[in-house]
């Protein structure tokens, strides 16, 4: 059956790749209570993100195409809160260039190192990133909802605690990096064995 407990891994990021567009219709809308309604789906995306991998492994349903959706779900929704957050002018677009290049490198040396018999699994820093990320983001959301004058705009302790935004954005371009360059320090045996051209045979 394609609905079945056994098919939800799938069907949770097929999700996440499906209600991108929603995502980003809701932060391009530049309503302000549009913001929370963003701040609660990109929630969701990144549960579910955390949660099906999980299950899969519960249910001993882990297969080529869930692992797939799992590996670019994330990467989309994320470059989907990005890209329409430079377009509002709430970030820089130095922001989303650092952390989608980053994306497009590391797939294409896993899909290298996969190509050679190798697996390169997520470190500590890089399974952290996404978390760090979507805080970022979303704390970026609410305090565009504060500055457009919405429901969190009366507080000002809260707005005080909102305007402090990039910190947590500084941190995902910091963890970002340096969780890509923990990829490539594990990758590097493999690359510098690569780098040599190999004798063809006739």
């Amino acid at each position: 059956m394609l609905f079945s407990a056994r098919s939800l891994p799938n069907l949770l990021g097929l999700f996440r790749i499906i209600t991108t567009p929603m995502l980003v219709w809701l932060i391009l809308d530049g309503s302000p209570s549009f913001y929370l309604w963003a701040v609660l789906l990109l929630l969701v995306m990144a549960l579910s993100d955390m949660a099906d991998g999980r299950i899969a492994r519960r249910l001993k349903v882990v297969s080529p195409l869930g692992i797939f959706l799992d590996t670019i779900s994330d990467k989309i929704f994320v470059a989907g809160a990005l890209l329409p957050m430079i377009q509002a002018g709430m970030i820089s677009s130095w922001i989303a260039f650092i952390i989608i290049v980053r994306e497009f490198v590391i797939s294409g040396l896993r899909s290298f190192a996969a190509a050679e018999g190798t697996v390169i699994s997520a470190g500590k820093l890089g399974k952290q990133k996404l978390v760090i990320q979507v805080v970022a983001i979303i704390w970026r959301l609410l305090a565009a909802n504060m500055e457009s004058g919405g429901i969190l705009s009366g507080n000002e302790s809260l707005a005080w605690l909102l305007s402090l935004w990039p910190l947590p954005m500084a941190l995902a371009v910091i963890w970002t990096i340096v969780s890509g360059l923990e990829y490539l320090w594990n990758a590097w045996p493999l690359l510098r064995s690569s780098w040599s051209p190999r004798p063809t045979t006739d």
